[in-house]
């Protein structure tokens, strides 16, 4: 528990000294940081190239906001944020890529094994879609907002101006009715 506590003094303290425009703090302060933050994009993005790209990306955008950062909040969540956001915006770099491709210019891939891949992300995908279109629209509205909208539950519970509790509970019920069409499905086609 100590140490916990010492991690959070020392992040404090390195924040207090970024802000006031001591860049080595915050140098030190990311670096601390660097490795919980490549995993998350890598698990994203699932490209070491681009996760070390948006983990760049979130450097440069904390340091332009560190100013904001209000020291009585966590640090971590609010530096995950803005990773999050940045690998957001590498995929939607990447569909643009794809999609400004001249029709008749083909996409060759790299082996068989990556076109399997693909092929195996759009049968799950298709299968999702389908179960989700099953679900009763409450419950597939609110995993719209959650995980296609990427909402978290403090906006959806705004949007629906629904207590958060009740958010958490529908999703809690939407994942599992989801999961229940899911294995229905694969049942059935076995």
């Amino acid at each position: 528990m100590k140490t916990i506590y010492s991690a959070i003094d020392r992040d404090l303290s390195l924040i207090e000294r970024a802000q006031i425009g001591d860049q080595a703090a915050f140098e030190t302060l990311i670096a601390l940081h660097r490795d919980s933050l490549l995993k998350r994009a890598y698990r994203t993005l699932r490209n070491s190239d681009d996760a070390n790209d948006a983990v760049q990306e979130t450097a440069v955008k904390a340091f332009r906001a560190i100013h904001k950062f209000r020291p009585d909040r966590p640090f971590q969540p609010w530096l995950n944020r803005i990773c999050a956001n940045c690998c957001i915006d590498v995929l939607r770099e990447r569909r643009h890529r794809c999609e400004s491709l001249d029709e008749h210019t083909y996409r060759l891939e790299d082996s068989s094994q990556d076109v399997e891949i693909a092929t195996e992300q759009q049968v799950l995908k298709h299968q999702i879609v389908s179960a989700l279109a099953r679900l009763p629209w409450r419950y597939k509205n609110i995993l719209t907002m959650r995980h296609f909208d990427h909402l978290e539950v403090i906006e959806i519970a705004e949007k629906l101006q629904k207590p958060e509790g009740t958010v958490k509970s529908w999703l809690f019920r939407a994942r599992a009715l989801l999961k229940k069409e899911l294995l229905w499905e694969s049942w059935e086609a076995a």
